[in-house]
């Protein structure tokens, strides 16, 4: 509810029923000033120092369209007295209120309590937020848009019935006769393994909110290529290492294959090539392959870049 609804209407307070050394019994009626129609509230009624149990009534009275309503409890303590919801009227459009008149009636032995106070009765301002819990997803990923209508705890069932439009236009998912908790709709629909990938559409109450559905991922493994820094050329071999490992920390296995290059200093003269040494094999217990490059497959004239370019591709087990 409202911050109106948190400002409490005190009703009557002290009575002096006997004289003497005994207590003085006392009564308290709370009830919030603003009653929204038609969602529940609850009117509290403390009775102290009383010798027997009475009966309380409370009475609403009003005019218009809200029903008249009569709750009773007995008691010679504290008692709890739960406003109905009125599920047999329509909200009226927000900002409609009038003054309804609450009758308190206290029954005992000995005491006789009749008061009258008006109360305001109102339609809330029902606003509607549309959000997920994030703005990009991919396919078979469950997608949640909670719908969280405000400030009243809830909201009419057949007033919201969200629906989920594709990137084509067409309606994926719709639910109906919706019912908040404490103002809050969660809901949420599983995305297909291959869905349309591009922007989608959450209608409600004529608000609209878009999350996009992309194919997305992290690297299910990591690659790392080692070579020398620097290679003589009294040097035979050069040596490399291609290895994998998975997030996790486990080693990968499976192949490896690539190729170590050599491009052509001068690109433009006719027959100029990019010299490549092929290498491939299955990686080891360490989830490295490793193996030698012979210096004498690439061309230690000046007519050749002094820099050597690795390219590597690993290949899980299974994959093909």
């Amino acid at each position: 509810m409202g911050s109106a609804a948190a400002l409490l209407c005190l009703l009557l307070c002290t009575l002096h029923l006997t004289a003497g050394a005994s207590a003085k019994p006392h009564y308290v009626v709370l009830f919030p000033s603003v009653l929204y129609y038609p969602y529940p509230g609850k009117v509290h009624i403390h009775l102290m120092d009383l010798d027997e149990p009475v009966r309380v009534t409370l009475h609403l009275a009003s005019s218009h369209r809200i029903p008249n309503v009569t709750l009773e409890a007995q008691g010679s303590d504290i008692l709890q007295l739960n406003w109905p919801r009125f599920s047999n009227i329509s909200t009226s459009p927000p900002g409609i209120q009038e003054v309804a008149h609450l009758h308190v009636s206290i029954q005992g032995g000995s005491l006789q309590v009749s008061e009258q106070k008006e109360v305001l009765v109102k339609a809330p301002d029902l606003r509607t937020l549309v959000q997920t819990d994030k703005r990009v997803y991919k396919p078979g990923e469950t997608e949640p848009p909670p719908c969280a209508p405000s400030p009243a705890p809830q909201v009419r069932a057949d007033a919201a019935r969200p629906c989920v439009q594709d990137p084509r236009g067409n309606r994926v998912a719709e639910w109906r006769a919706v019912s908040p908790r404490q103002g809050i709709v969660d809901l949420s629909f599983p995305l297909v393994a291959e869905p349309a990938l591009g922007t989608y559409i959450i209608k409600v109450e004529g608000k609209r909110h878009e999350f996009s559905v992309e194919e997305y991922g992290v690297p299910h493994f990591e690659g790392l290529i080692r070579l020398p820094r620097v290679v003589m050329v009294q040097d035979e071999k050069i040596p490399l290492d291609v290895c994998g490992w998975y997030p996790s920390g486990r080693t990968f296995r499976g192949r490896a294959e690539g190729t170590l290059c050599q491009g052509h200093r001068y690109n433009f003269r006719e027959g100029s090539a990019t010299i490549c040494a092929e290498f491939k094999g299955r990686t080891g217990r360490n989830g490295c392959f490793s193996t030698e490059v012979p210096v004498a497959s690439f061309n230690l004239t000046t007519f050749y870049e002094t820099r050597l370019y690795a390219h590597a591709l690993l290949l899980e087990e299974g994959t093909g």
